[in-house]
């Protein structure tokens, strides 16, 4: 049986529920924000072993043993119905009761393991990593001392950009607004002083003939190209095409060996069996790595008919990896 851990809002989740349904694979999806609602995790722990087992509403309990594979996107918290005072005091303790139950699903039963996400999300060491491997990364400055942004500047020209240093989206409730990576002209440098104290992620600006979205699932690669030099609005933050309402133009692409050889390389640093890498390629004609994302959007990619990656995750959660 496979598990999946998700929120009720993620249509990538549903897609993929679909497919299990058509294939007759028996999983149990958990909506984390229904916990403690439609269902609950208990612990027996003894001095001969543990007993874990999770219940969902009408149905039987169901050890975490019984588990062959285990895929988690994007968790919430309950919406908790205790009064201001003791809201943050409960939210900890069912956070904390929700990474108990992470953890105790052998990690090599998660397509990706949650601590491993955690991780694996880090920015610069996701540059650093991906500079030692091989791959073309933009020259980067972090952080927020202002006259090393503008030496940063200078040195490249007047020519780099910025985002965020986690990831460019704002959440309030379901809603979601992009903080979208923005070239920094003059303006926006001498704006820099006077702006909130926070550290920022400063890049060299790359000129492109298109962005790559790139899933690894295994030992799989899809390549994606998005062709966002079409549009003014998409130069530099292709997901800006989403707020503009632009259909950019999406197509497969076979990536060259070193470059797709470097991908699986920098999954397996992170021991990820799933990745979303974003890379771009120059007009310069080289490969740049952007970022990596252990639990990023692949949903859209088959849904335009460019890929089909549901089976693939299927495929790879049904295997038991052993020890990795």
């Amino acid at each position: 049986m496979l598990l999946i851990i998700s929120n009720k809002a993620d249509l990538a989740t549903d897609y993929l529920i679909i497919r299990l349904h058509e294939r007759n694979i028996p999983f149990l999806r958990i909506n984390t924000e229904d916990y403690l609602s439609l269902w609950d995790v208990s612990f027996s722990i003894r001095k001969n072993g543990a007993n874990i087992a999770i219940t969902k509403e009408g149905q039987e309990s169901i050890a975490v043993e019984s588990f062959v594979g285990a895929y988690i996107r994007q968790p919430k918290i309950p919406d908790l119905e205790i009064t201001d005072e003791d809201k943050e005091f409960a939210k900890r303790e069912v956070g904390e009761t929700l990474k108990s139950l992470w953890r105790a699903i052998n990690e090599n039963v998660w397509l990706n393991a949650p601590y491993r996400l955690l991780r694996a999300s880090n920015k610069p060491e996701q540059l650093t990593i991906a500079s030692s491997i091989g791959f073309n990364i933009p020259d980067t400055y972090i952080g927020v001392n202002y006259k090393s942004i503008k030496n940063f500047y200078k040195n490249n020209s007047g020519k780099i950009i910025a985002k965020a240093v986690k990831h460019g989206f704002n959440f309030d409730g379901d809603k979601a607004r992009v903080a979208a990576t923005q070239k920094i002209d003059e303006a926006a440098l001498d704006s820099l002083k006077d702006y909130a104290n926070i550290p920022m992620i400063f890049q060299s600006h790359i000129a492109k003939q298109y962005d790559i979205r790139v899933i690894v699932v295994g030992s799989e690669v899809f390549a994606t190209a998005i062709d966002s030099q079409s549009h003014e609005e998409t130069k530099i933050d292709w997901r800006l095409s989403d707020c503009h309402k632009i259909p950019l133009n999406q197509y497969k692409i076979s990536l060259p060996k070193k470059i797709r050889n470097l991908c699986l390389d920098m999954t397996r640093k992170f021991k990820l069996r799933y990745s979303a890498i974003d890379l771009i390629l120059g007009k310069d004609g080289y490969y740049y790595f952007l970022e990596l994302n252990p639990n990023g959007q692949w949903a859209w990619i088959e849904q335009l008919g460019i890929h089909k990656i549901r089976d693939t995750i299927i495929d790879e959660l049904l295997l038991n990896k052993g020890a990795m």
